[in-house]
């Protein structure tokens, strides 16, 4: 049986030889403010009070605030549209 590969697949941004794919994406644990335009797409992450706020923000959308505060946003995981990457031929 023959298995085919196709034009994309979903990665963790790495080849099996440790080299990075898609090197414009931020890395994870990448921080912003609430605010300013998103530069990643994917799930953030931001401590309120004693209790963590979970969103998921598209790239150029502002990043959120809580309650009007601004927060601390850390980059939790790529969103999985950002995770289907063209095969390099």
């Amino acid at each position: 049986m023959k298995i085919d590969s196709s034009l994309y697949h979903y990665g963790s941004g790495f080849n099996v030889d440790g080299s990075q794919e898609g090197e414009s994406r931020k890395p994870l644990g990448y921080t912003q403010y609430s605010g300013t335009i998103c530069q990643q797409s994917g799930v953030w992450s931001a401590a309120v009070n004693a209790m963590t706020e979970v969103v998921s923000v598209e790239k150029g959308s502002v990043m959120p605030y809580h309650s009007g505060q601004t927060l601390n946003w850390h980059l939790l995981d790529y969103s999985v549209s950002e995770n289907l990457i063209p095969k390099s031929v």
